[in-house]
């Protein structure tokens, strides 16, 4: 799933246009609080949370918007962070390795031997393996597993219905992005621990970190004020139901805030008492391998200047963090709507406070929505087509009952067909397609409903000509 938005964003960046803001005469803190009023603005935010820190200290810090229950943005509001979770299980991970309750190397079968899995050789799955998404087991398999929101399991059930998984590479060969390994670190460290993974991160990472407002459960996620976000159609934000997946923590359904992440990234700037120097440069450093940019939960950029940043993205939440080492700089940003096809145009976002931080011009991606208009506009055209179709035929005194019985089940083939295929093709279950692109989603239903339904007007007409004649 990752590899087609990550080829659909970059063939929007390619041929979109861009609007340039650029504030010379500004102090960096004007342009930033510039830039970000106009992305909401252009691209239709309810509410967004922004902190940029330089040595320890706050250099911006502001909040757009509301939340869906109308209550004002703050820095302490509750947000969704998506897969920006991934960094705080590697953390919580790590002081377990350094409290030699887990070994990087070792068989997650040591940990949790009720997981099993089919390889494609003698290589066994290890722990780095699942930290650095190189465990080997398919995107697919763990789709079908992550985002449940009607699932009532924990966090070793969603692991459990995993087990079995015939995997797609020999663990540590090949990198894919798939959450599932998350889920099964969230798993392990229930295990070693003998905690929830919720009490976990509570007691040994968000409270010493001072991150009081961060949670990874669910019933402490709502008691700290979570609310459902915006999904995005044709651009707008609609308000979204309720969409948290209650095993999903351990990889994109923890809740926090700007304050809270920042302190984060604070101690992955600056380290602390819960990891040790050479555990934290770990963390930190980029992977070894030339192949692959993502190392124990935190991406690297492709080229140039090599910081850990990480993304995240549920059906109705965005953030994204990113820190210099170096330059001891980092930047929180939390946004409560989100649409796959928009990916791009938030990267922006952050890639244009990046810009101004270091003195250059700062670019938004335009919002683009015109695979969602030309989709509704096929659907229009084929009620159109369709209707004259029909219209004719009943007008006509003869008709080829072999050539129109043979368009007709066609058509209701092709209807039946339309999803299957393209959960095929595009290797993403139909219900995540339709969490992340829901707008699309519906349009694909409505070419589907609209395509059975001319095949079964056909077959009825043909039914209904007892005195056609076959040419």
């Amino acid at each position: 799933m990752k590899k087609i938005w990550m080829f659909i964003s970059v063939f929007i960046l390619m041929f979109l246009p861009f609007s340039t803001f650029v504030a010379e005469d500004n102090e960096p803190e004007d342009r930033i609080q510039e830039f970000m009023d106009q992305a909401i603005q252009e691209y239709n935010i309810p509410g967004a949370s922004l902190s940029v820190i330089h040595n320890g200290t706050s250099i911006f810090q502001n909040s757009w918007g509301e939340m869906s229950n109308g209550e004002e943005v703050k820095q302490d509001t509750t947000f969704l962070i998506g897969s920006v979770s991934k960094p705080l299980t590697s953390l919580a991970v790590m002081m377990l390795v350094e409290e030699g309750k887990i070994d990087l190397d070792s068989p997650i079968d040591d940990y949790i031997p009720w997981f099993t899995y089919e390889s494609l050789g003698e290589e066994e799955i290890t722990v780095r393996h699942l930290l650095n998404l190189t465990s080997g087991i398919g995107v697919s398999d763990g789709l079908e597993v992550t985002d449940n929101f009607k699932s009532n399991n924990n966090i070793k059930g969603a692991a459990e219905r995993l087990s079995g998984v015939k995997l797609d590479h020999p663990p540590g060969e090949v990198y894919v992005y798939n959450s599932a390994n998350y889920l099964l670190l969230g798993a392990i460290i229930e295990a070693v621990s003998n905690q929830s993974f919720g009490r976990f991160m509570e007691q040994h990472v968000f409270s010493p970190l001072g991150m009081n407002n961060t949670t990874a459960d669910y019933k402490s996620a709502f008691s700290n004020g979570f609310v459902p976000g915006y999904q995005s159609w044709f651009g707008n934000s609609i308000k979204s139901e309720e969409m948290y997946d209650r095993t999903g923590a351990p990889y994109g359904y923890m809740t926090s805030t700007a304050n809270d992440l920042t302190n984060f990234i604070d101690f992955m700037i600056s380290g602390g008492e819960i990891l040790s120097e050479e555990g934290l440069q770990m963390l930190k450093s980029p992977p070894s391998e030339a192949d692959t940019h993502y190392g124990f939960g935190w991406h690297f950029p492709k080229s140039g200047e090599q910081y850990p940043f990480h993304t995240g993205a549920t059906p109705d939440y965005r953030a994204e963090v990113f820190f210099l080492p170096e330059e001891k700089l980092g930047a929180v940003l939390l946004v409560n709507k989100y649409h796959e096809f928009e990916a791009g145009a938030y990267l922006s976002m952050m890639e244009g406070i990046r810009s101004i931080l270091n003195g250059e011009d700062s670019k938004l991606v335009g919002l683009d929505t015109s695979i969602q208009w030309i989709s509704l506009s096929v659907v229009f055209l084929l009620i159109i087509a369709f209707g004259v179709s029909i219209y004719r035929l009943k007008k006509r005194e003869k008709m080829n009952r072999r050539l129109w019985l043979f368009i007709g089940v066609s058509m209701i083939l092709l209807a039946a067909g339309v999803i299957p295929l393209f959960t095929i093709i595009a290797g993403v279950p139909w219900r995540t397609f339709g969490l992340f692109v829901p707008d699309l989603q519906f349009l694909i239903k409505c070419v589907v409903v609209v395509v059975g339904v001319y095949g079964v007007i056909i077959l009825g007409m043909i039914r209904k000509r007892s005195n056609g004649v076959i040419q």
